[in-house]
């Protein structure tokens, strides 16, 4: 060993002795800055919360977050639809068209899980129930509705994939009444969009079966505004299945529709 260069060797008890300093000299800072408001402690949770617990939270959640339209402003807008030209114009001729519900084809209990009547359907959305006339011939039909400000693409302008689900259930319509067993599943929608289309006002659907062959059928529809602009038109091609096990037969289901409103033809 020259005069540059110590050798240190610590014996147990000297290791011992330093990791009793290290201890005390940090029990002391710890105790010193809890004293001076550096250091707290958070008190945990009596108990953590059970599954059923979250569940019943979830289901809170869910409920607290379901909205409706007040009464006052459902029964003002469906007012408004009725006082449409288009409206109007169906029932002062009660001979060839009748009022139909919209929603048709599912209870109460199972709107929430269906596209239109659950998830675009509320405040702001599809606002109230469309108002709907079926024509005598079962081929035509004239849809009424409110749509709102939270179904946009664009700014201000309704989204072009809510349009091609409107056009794809409403013109679904007249190719329920019409084709075998008075059910059907979409094969084709080509949809025109002529003009944006703005959002939070009336709108107009005009649809008409145009051929059927055997379990096809076209349909042909347009859309407007309350002053008889033309926003956008579309043609779809229904396909009735074959069989029950795809879809099951609507036939009675359609006649207890039609019954719901007074008026027969």
């Amino acid at each position: 060993m020259d005069g540059l260069t110590k050798t240190f060797v610590f014996s147990r008890p000297m290791l011992a002795a330093w990791a009793t300093c290290c201890i005390f000299f940090g029990v002391s800072i710890s105790l010193f800055g809890v004293d001076q408001g550096w250091i707290t402690f958070v008190k945990p949770p009596a108990s953590l919360p059970s599954p059923k617990q979250d569940a019943d939270e979830a289901t809170k959640t869910v409920a607290s977050d379901k909205e409706e339209v007040d009464q006052e402003t459902y029964d003002r807008i469906t007012d408004s639809l009725l006082q449409t030209d288009a409206a109007r114009s169906c029932l002062e001729n009660p001979d060839e068209w009748k009022r139909v519900p919209y929603f048709w084809t599912r209870g109460r209990g199972q709107k929430s899980s269906a596209l239109v009547p659950g998830t675009l359907y509320g405040p702001d959305k599809l606002t109230v129930e469309p108002v709907i006339f079926l024509n005598r011939d079962r081929k035509q039909f004239v849809v009424i509705l409110h749509i709102g400000k939270r179904l946009c693409g664009h700014d201000g302008i309704v989204h072009g994939g809510v349009q091609a689900t409107l056009f794809d259930e409403i013109t679904a319509r007249p190719a329920f009444w019409n084709l075998p067993r008075n059910i059907a599943l979409t094969a084709t929608l080509k949809i025109n969009y002529r003009r944006p289309v703005a959002a939070d006002q009336i709108l107009v659907f005009r649809t008409q079966l145009k051929t059927m062959e055997g379990r096809k059928a076209t349909i042909a529809a347009q859309l407007e505004d309350t002053q008889g602009n033309l926003l956008s038109d579309a043609e779809s091609l229904f396909v009735s299945p074959g069989n029950g096990k795809v879809l099951p037969d609507a036939s009675s289901h359609l006649k207890k529709i039609e019954s719901v409103y007074p008026g027969n033809f």
